[in-house]
């Protein structure tokens, strides 16, 4: 009796259990939800710092310390003296102790701190130039902490990023699976299609001409250009082509070898998941053997393959402006120095090559930018640093940022039209005070994630160069043969970096040397070609390639459907 009555008592206890055990399994998610957020504020309750989101970020000042790279535009980073810092201070509760490195030489102090365990405060944040190379090699030494844990319990504006833009958050992740930095978010709608290319106006009005619309029509154009003294000056000084080695993308061969593969700004593009060299191919050696063309009928200046962008800007301003038929380059303002000069030349759309091909260039990518954000293991503060920094990825700290304070510096037009034919979001209020000497905001430091792209600005009066307007209209045009094909962000292991990076900077340095001696005709796209595609493999070439296909199989497969 006495063993049953034990045996009784056991097996309530254990249904007891049960009971209990299914009910937390059994739990709804909102129920979940709810427990977890009062979990959240009885521990802000207990550490004086707000829920997720919240202002002011805590209860009582903190004092964090920022390292950051230096601006000559920036006259006071001190709290009541500039615009910017006075704000966030004022919203958070946070003060801000600056720890400033030399902008020349910001990137080399940084990685001898890093590799030293120097004291480099509670956030680094500018442009030190760090690439997932660094990242995933001091974090996975421990120097740099990882950060997905507090990006997940004070996110609120970095959530939504990642979950908005998806890409970002597989473009920054390393490969052990940790996120050790947070970019600024590239929202330019140009910006992504600028491989582009621009006509003189009055050239073509002079020679009863047409904007080219293929490769034979801009050979003709240029053919006249250079015959028929369409300056009206009585000699023979027109330029067809300038360009430059290193403006925006002003390289002679860029656009106009959309007319007969794709490729990027590295010669490289995605097709059917695979990723493919283009200076491999055919059709990228019968787009040289056109350029050769252009070259050897003078229509392709030589200065072209070293000019600076001030360089390329003395040439095109020859005879007030009008002495150069075509330019490669993302917009006007990088190739003129005068706004009447710009106004006169004319976007020329994607051509159509001799095979009929015709593309433009598309980096689906660029929304990923440069590294902002990253926080240094042995610094303090890290929960109130991450609040921080979500906070500052908000619309308005984005905007104050950028262009000031509102009614300010900017103000919001009402019932205008933007740039980009929607209605407009912001209107500038006197100058653009970017890369002016000012009080008003950090020059960048902390570009986050904007609202809006630049052509959202009320559109300019009539008769006035609106840069805003011109390059919208112009990556529109090129919208319609834009193609998914750019090469994703790649984050390698460190070795894998460090390897890849020695073969893209002899590859990249090859190239350029031998497009410009193919163009030129130091170098024989007939007799020469299969000597130069020996030479690439010799230098690591097919693994160059190799490597990325194998972090594109294992990352971004599919992604392009």
């Amino acid at each position: 009796m006495r063993t049953s009555r034990v045996s009784n008592r056991i097996v309530v206890t254990l249904l007891c259990a049960f009971v209990v055990l299914s009910g937390c399994s059994s739990e709804k998610p909102a129920e979940t939800a709810k427990k977890e957020e009062t979990a959240k504020k009885e521990e802000s309750a207990n550490t004086g710092l707000s829920t997720a989101g919240a202002l002011p970020i805590s209860k009582e000042k903190v004092t964090i310390t920022i390292t950051v790279p230096s601006s000559p535009t920036v006259l006071s980073w001190e709290y009541g003296k500039n615009e910017l810092t006075t704000w966030l201070e004022d919203q958070t509760n946070v003060h801000i102790k600056w720890n400033f490195y030399p902008a020349a030489d910001a990137k080399t102090k940084l990685n001898l701190e890093l590799s030293s365990g120097g004291d480099l405060g509670d956030l680094i944040m500018g442009n030190f130039a760090l690439d997932n190379s660094s990242l995933a090699t001091y974090g996975s030494q421990g120097i740099i902490r990882k950060i997905e844990d507090l990006v997940d319990k004070h996110g609120v504006n970095l959530k939504k990023m990642y979950t908005e833009i998806p890409n970002i958050k597989q473009a920054t992740t390393a490969p052990d699976g940790h996120i050790y930095g947070i970019p600024q978010v590239g929202i330019c709608y140009n910006c992504d299609r600028a491989m582009r290319f621009w006509v003189n106006k009055s050239f073509l009005k002079s020679l009863n001409m047409s904007v080219p619309t293929t490769t034979d029509e801009l050979y003709q154009y240029l053919k006249a250009a250079k015959e028929k003294d369409p300056n009206g000056n009585g000699k023979k000084d027109e330029i067809g082509i300038a360009g430059s080695k290193s403006s925006w993308f002003a390289k002679a061969d860029q656009f106009i070898m959309n007319a007969f593969t794709y490729q990027d700004s590295n010669g490289l593009y995605v097709k059917d998941d695979k990723v493919i060299a283009a200076y491999t191919t055919p059709a990228w050696r019968d787009g040289i053997r056109y350029l050769n063309k252009l070259s050897k009928e003078g229509l392709i200046d030589q200065t072209s393959f070293t000019n600076d962008e001030a360089q390329l800007k003395q040439i095109v301003e020859l005879n007030n402006g009008n002495s150069v038929a075509a330019v490669p380059s993302g917009g006007p303002h990088a190739f003129a120095a005068n706004d009447a000069t710009r106004m006169n030349y004319e976007i020329v759309p994607p051509l159509k090559g001799p095979g009929g091909f015709q593309t433009s260039y598309f980096n689906e990518f660029g929304i990923v930018g440069s590294y902002q954000f990253a926080i240094p293991a042995n610094g303090k503060n890290a929960d109130v640093v991450m609040k921080l920094v979500d906070f500052m990825y908000g619309q308005e700290a984005y905007l104050r940022s950028r262009y000031g304070v509102q009614g300010v510096n900017w103000e919001v037009p009402k019932g205008t039209l933007a740039a980009n034919g929607e209605p407009a979001k912001f209107k500038l209020v006197g100058k653009d005070l970017w890369q002016e000497p000012q009080n008003t905001h950090w020059q960048g430091a902390n570009t986050t994630w904007p609202s809006f792209g630049s052509d959202s600005r009320e559109v300019l009066p009539e008769g006035k160069f609106d840069l805003e307007k011109v390059l919208f209209d112009a990556a529109k045009l090129y919208d319609k043969t834009a193609g998914k094909v750019s090469i994703p962000k790649f984050f390698f292991e460190p070795k894998t970096a460090t390897r890849f990076n020695e073969l893209k900077t002899e590859i990249n340095k090859k190239m350029e040397a031998d497009i410009a001696d193919f163009i030129v005709g130091n170098r024989d796209i007939e007799k020469d070609w299969d000597k130069f595609q020996a030479e690439l493999k010799n230098i690591g070439n097919d693994e160059y390639v190799s490597i990325m296909q194998k972090e594109y199989d294992a990352k971004w497969k599919g992604s392009k459907k």
